[in-house]
């Protein structure tokens, strides 16, 4: 009973968590452009979709399905915004154009599998894209590091990512999917990491929440 309670209310928890990009969204809107923010975050995060979407449909695993749908339906959506509110397309095509051509070989190598490897031949791939998709998140820690402050590491967005890790490792486990479980432990590390830089690293302009970490500039407006 405990299991199916928490597959529906992971499920339910990570569909909600799927609308937090859209605050970026309407911050576009203010400004009247997405010039300056990178669309690697909206890309990637597509790619790593449409292989657990299709890992969940050889598997028959409907909280896979579901939330992958959902996921690539609204991220399809913020590429969009993001190509309207971005005068310098180039970038963004190109990316879209990569991730095409590694959703195409990456299932034509799985294909070739025979009927007992091929499932995990795809959970090995999603595993291995998501782990990929890590990449961001270690540039963001670099960035920090070099530029000495998380001003632009929003903690809000931090916290969540933890709580929905964390919660999808454990679903991993309990479901005995090593693939989930896998991808989902080295995910949980890079956001360890990032969160730990804001003892190090504090902002400049706005106080950590939970941890209640000043920004570096005294004067600072507090910002909770």
């Amino acid at each position: 009973m405990f299991l199916e309670i928490f597959t529906v209310w992971l499920g339910l928890f990570s569909i909600g968590f799927t609308f937090l990009p859209m605050f970026m969204v309407l911050d576009w809107r203010k400004r009247g452009s997405a010039d300056g923010f990178s669309s690697v975050n909206f890309v990637l995060p597509m790619l790593v979709q449409s292989f657990w979407l299709r890992h969940g449909y050889m598997t028959n695993d409907q909280t896979n399905i579901i939330i992958n749908s959902v996921n690539l339906v609204f991220f399809a959506f913020y590429v969009s915004a993001f190509a309207y509110y971005q005068p310098k397309r180039k970038y963004l095509i190109g990316q879209i154009i990569a991730a095409a051509i590694a959703i195409k070989v990456a299932f034509a190598y799985v294909d070739t599998h025979d009927a007992a490897s091929i499932n995990d031949a795809m959970g090995s791939m999603a595993a291995a894209a998501q782990i990929f998709s890590l990449v961001g998140g270690m540039y963001e820690i670099k960035r920090a590091i070099s530029m000495g402050t998380t001003e632009y590491i929003p903690a809000g967005f931090q916290f969540a990512i933890f709580t929905l890790i964390l919660q999808w490792l454990l679903f991993g486990i309990l479901h005995g999917n090593q693939f989930i479980a896998i991808s989902n432990a080295a995910g949980l590390l890079v956001n360890i990491a990032t969160i730990s830089l804001y003892f190090f690293y504090p902002p400049l302009t706005w106080t950590v929440p939970i941890f209640n970490i000043p920004p570096q500039k005294k004067d600072a407006k507090k910002v909770e």
